[in-house]
């Protein structure tokens, strides 16, 4: 009777042992291991001629906003968000916040851009036609200067393609000077939306320009990807962008295999 009394003595200060062990490991756990959010960004226009407004908000006591504009990474040193931050040239913002009791967020990345020229009264062609689904407002839809957002359905701003090639032609009223090309397209991995494999840009037959793209090995944040192409600089009066897309979605993303969307809403030059 004394060894079965001793024995639900020592099993009772186990479990109480046990039940205090976790209950600091869960006191412990919540505190400096939850990662905050990124700060939410708004601009009131990624394209701008004189200026642009942008804000960052994140609702949390004592939470701090940080940001840099010079392409070094957030720390808790970078200059401090107190207000709406007015721009005259092109800038890429990164934003992080910041809490004593909580890990800093992930950065989050905002370029605005200053539009040099205008060519919206340019003609486009394309080959072959966006997916039904997401044709948006056409081909001069890619030189009306309508930046579309990271929501994509709902919209006419972005124009979706499912094929393995791109072929755009941009004729412009009259010959322009030209040094470099932006295409303005949006990774969303989690909609089967990838960036472009490769770009090339030709003039009268000849290459003028281009890049690659480097297949993604994880899925990555959802982003709108500007993607600056340097151009060898002349007049031009009509350039053609060939786009080429990944042969197949990879092997780590559910939809592997099957040819991946390309979205793309704008078109710049400088």
């Amino acid at each position: 009777m004394l060894k079965k009394l001793t024995l639900y003595i020592v099993v009772a200060v186990l479990l109480c042992a046990c039940k205090q062990n976790t209950k600091e490991e869960v006191l412990y756990a919540s505190d400096k291991i939850f990662e905050l959010a990124a700060p939410k960004i708004t601009v009131d226009s990624l394209l701008f001629t004189k200026s642009a407004k942008v804000s960052a908000s994140f609702n949390m006591a004592d939470a701090e906003i940080r940001y840099t504009t010079d392409g070094s990474p957030v720390t808790n040193t970078s200059d401090l968000y107190t207000e709406a931050l007015n721009i005259e040239k092109a800038t890429t913002f990164a934003f992080r916040t910041f809490h004593s009791d909580y890990q800093k967020s992930e950065e989050i990345y905002t370029r605005l851009i200053q539009l040099k020229r205008n060519i919206s009264n340019a003609k486009v062609t394309l080959e072959p036609n966006p997916h039904p689904n997401y044709s948006g407002n056409g081909a001069q839809g890619l030189v009306d200067l309508q930046k579309g957002t990271l929501q994509f359905r709902g919209t006419n701003a972005w124009l979706g393609f499912q094929s393995d090639q791109i072929l755009i032609k941009i004729d412009f009223d009259e010959a322009i000077p030209i040094s470099k090309l932006i295409v303005s397209t949006l990774k969303d991995h989690g909609s089967w939306i990838f960036a472009p494999q490769a770009i090339e840009v030709r003039s009268k037959g000849k290459k003028i320009g281009g890049l690659t793209y480097d297949t993604p090995l994880w899925m990555e944040p959802k982003q709108i990807a500007l993607l600056d192409i340097a151009i060898k600089e002349a007049n031009y009066k009509s350039i053609e962008l060939k786009i080429d897309v990944m042969d197949a979605i990879p092997s780590w993303h559910q939809g592997k295999g099957t040819v991946p969307f390309i979205f793309i809403d704008e078109i710049l030059v400088e």
